[in-house]
């Protein structure tokens, strides 16, 4: 079934549950008497009180050798500084940011989960992203959960089903709705929203087990499918390691038997090249057809495609799903874009509201600004559209 909502007005289809795709609108005057948040003029006229680093849960640290093997991916930047753990010996502390808007009834909710492919990153230190969401009346809280070298899957996970107990029990305190919750990331923050609102109660630790009502999700170029994603070009390292079932083979040494060199034509040995010792491989080595090198990591095990299947959004998807607002380039070389165009198909399938704003050129993110603004207009046109704001 295909309908015409308010995003029509930005010249983008939307489709709930059918299989098309949301095309690429042209540049958009405001809505002659829409809401004053659906007008970017008016992004920033909100100001939130902001309450940073509060610790939300105190879990424990679990040995990864996956990610102690691998090289430091280092600290992305426009990230808190890390706050020294205060937690007993063999825990860490996590921390949250509250930014609560004025109102005079209780405010949904957008939890903001930052990307890093599980393996680096934190709260961001600007809520400038976010003056769409306060425009519209809606508090942000950012969330820290365990990156991969702190725990393997199914941790961050956890995390973050802790993090949503924790606003359903201060709710009062921050007025908060706690039943119009929504998660939202980017890249492994997107798979994190996705895994907020899909998942089985099975994944929620002891202790947060009371729940808010996931109102609406929103992925920005997440990986759905992980048994997939594991032998992608640009997402099966940070995969492997966040699973933490298996070391990286050894660099030194080539995983396939190199062919024999005929005695009359002896070759010389060659010499990684610069650029695949920075990215971790040695590229003299044999290749493999889909990766064009010696793969980093063995084969996944039966156990392996399990754990990752496990981790899937694509495994919980069923009818009476939050609705799902999805957006991705068409040219990522992080995230494979099959990945939203498998997770928008199997919405449609299951009769689960959604759309998908395809940005034509566009990579893992960092869009040009208009269509960051545009990609903003759709999610909340895409809230109203669903009732989740007014």
């Amino acid at each position: 079934m295909r309908k015409r909502c308010a995003a029509a007005a930005l010249g983008v289809i939307v489709s709930v549950g059918a299989t098309g795709y949301a095309q690429q609108p042209a540049a958009a005057a405001p809505e002659a008497g829409g809401p004053a948040y659906l007008d970017p003029a008016n992004w920033g006229a909100v100001h939130p009180t902001e309450t940073d680093n509060i610790v939300y849960a105190t879990v424990p640290h679990i040995t990864n050798p996956s990610a102690e093997a691998s090289p430091n991916p280092g600290t992305p930047n426009g990230i808190r500084t890390p706050v020294p753990n205060t937690g007993p010996a063999g825990t860490l502390d996590l921390h949250l940011d509250v930014y609560q808007v004025p109102s005079s009834k209780p405010t949904p909710v957008v939890i903001q989960l930052h990307g890093g492919g599980w393996i680096r990153g934190d709260r961001p230190t600007s809520s400038r992203s976010f003056a769409a969401f306060f425009a519209a009346g809606m508090s942000v809280v950012t969330v820290q959960y365990r990156n991969a070298i702190d725990a393997p899957a199914p941790a961050a996970i956890q995390d973050v089903r802790c993090a949503m107990a924790w606003v359903k029990r201060n709710a009062a305190k921050y007025n908060f709705d706690p039943n119009r919750v929504i998660p939202w990331g980017g890249s492994a923050g997107g798979h994190l929203a996705l895994m907020a609102g899909y998942a089985p109660a099975s994944f929620n630790p002891p202790g947060c087990t009371d729940q808010p009502k996931v109102v609406a999700v929103f992925d920005m170029y997440g990986p759905t499918n992980l048994v997939e994603a594991l032998t992608q070009h640009g997402s099966s390292d940070s995969v492997h390691q966040w699973l933490g079932m298996e070391l990286p083979l050894p660099r030194e040494a080539p995983a396939v038997a190199p062919k024999p060199v005929p005695a009359a034509a002896p070759a010389a040995p060659a010499a990684p090249s610069a650029a695949a010792i920075a990215a971790g491989y040695d590229d003299t080595a044999p290749v493999q057809p889909t990766s064009g090198h010696a793969p980093r990591w063995p084969e996944p095990t039966a156990a392996v495609l399990a754990r990752a299947r496990e981790m899937s959004p694509m495994t919980y998807i069923r009818p009476g799903l939050p609705p799902t607002f999805i957006i991705n380039g068409d040219s990522d070389r992080s995230v494979d874009p099959a990945q939203s165009a498998e997770l928008k198909k199997a919405l449609d399938a299951a009769g689960v509201p959604n759309i998908q704003d395809i940005v034509a050129g566009g990579g893992h993110g960092n869009f040009p600004p208009a269509e960051n603004t545009k990609g903003y207009l759709l999610a909340l046109h895409f809230l109203k559209d669903n009732g989740v704001i007014q």
